[in-house]
């Protein structure tokens, strides 16, 4: 493994494409340090580190814990780096001017859009609900700015009729091959910087759980959308029998039941909503398994409109 200060990294990420990204940059380079967010609590009480952590310190790399951008900036002073470029993603902390600073070649991102489109922390999901057919990965070098800075590499894919969790996979393998690669380029100057068409930037909102909630005042193509953007967290659910259940996969139908409720037609389950319905795939009543429509159909009629 190269250990010269030039082919050196410092490494910010918390989540798990985080955890991908450093596995594959660990092939190559030699990581200094990891940043990542603290140690957390679950459910038991119980102090728990995330994967990141617990790699990093599984190959002997030193981990700081920030809680927060002015602790990040304040531990990092009190460490001799050596390292002239910092790898963040999936950070889950903005990181201030001052740290950027301390590189001598900067920061880079991957940024799992094609930028300058949806900037922010929710691209995944925003990519899928507004219907694109196309995805990506945008390594950029981070400036104070949101997502703003100079793009040095990108790869584009076909999206259609993925979900989150598929997305984020195959995103995430997209970028384990084009960051190691365009570290090394622009570790040799072999990049040319192109500034973001600032003309061109949407943003993204962050997804709260009730957004999970299916309103069948909507289109049944935008609510199959939202079943695919909604995969993983926080899941896409309707009330029915005051009790919650999980939409898990859907397609948009013309058949019109009424709006909100389930319907039976021809041994297949459909969703009322506005001006057609979803038929539903897969379902998962509150607290059960995952299940078939068949399945469901066979065995919750008890709550099935006829």
């Amino acid at each position: 493994m190269p250990n010269n200060n030039k082919s050196s990294i410092v490494f910010f990420g918390t989540g798990q494409t985080s955890l991908d990204a450093l596995q594959c940059l660990y092939e190559k380079y030699s990581i200094e340090l990891v940043v990542t967010k603290p140690p957390a609590t679950n459910s038991a009480g119980k102090l728990f580190k995330n994967s990141v952590h617990v790699w990093a310190q599984d190959a002997g790399i030193k981990v700081l814990n920030p809680k927060d951008k002015a602790s990040l900036g304040l531990m990092l002073k009190e460490e001799t780096i050596k390292s002239q470029l910092g790898v963040v993603l999936d950070f889950g902390t903005i990181i201030p001017p001052e740290v950027i600073d301390m590189f001598s070649l900067g920061i880079l991102n991957s940024h799992f859009s094609l930028l300058p489109k949806y900037r922010g922390s929710n691209p995944i999901r925003t990519s899928i609900l507004n219907g694109d057919d196309t995805s990506g990965v945008t390594i950029i070098r981070i400036t104070p700015g949101l997502d703003d800075g100079p793009i040095l590499t990108w790869s584009e894919i076909n999206i259609a009729g993925l979900d989150a969790v598929k997305l984020r996979d195959d995103l995430s393998k997209i970028n384990c091959a084009l960051l190691p690669e365009t570290v090394g380029m622009y570790l040799n100057n072999e990049l040319e910087l192109i500034s973001q068409d600032e003309s061109a930037t949407t943003h993204t909102h962050k997804t709260t759980k009730e957004d999970g909630r299916i309103d069948t005042s909507k289109q049944p193509k935008q609510l199959a959308r939202e079943i695919l953007a909604y995969a993983g967290w926080p899941k896409s659910y309707v009330s029915i029998d005051v009790k919650d259940i999980i939409i898990l996969e859907a397609n948009p139908s013309e058949l019109t039941p009424p709006r909100g409720e389930l319907r039976i037609e021809d041994k297949k389950l459909y969703l009322g909503c506005a001006n057609g319905s979803l038929e539903i795939i897969k379902i998962q009543p509150a607290g059960k398994p995952a299940l078939s429509a068949l399945d469901f159909i066979n065995g919750y009629q008890n709550i099935i409109g006829k």
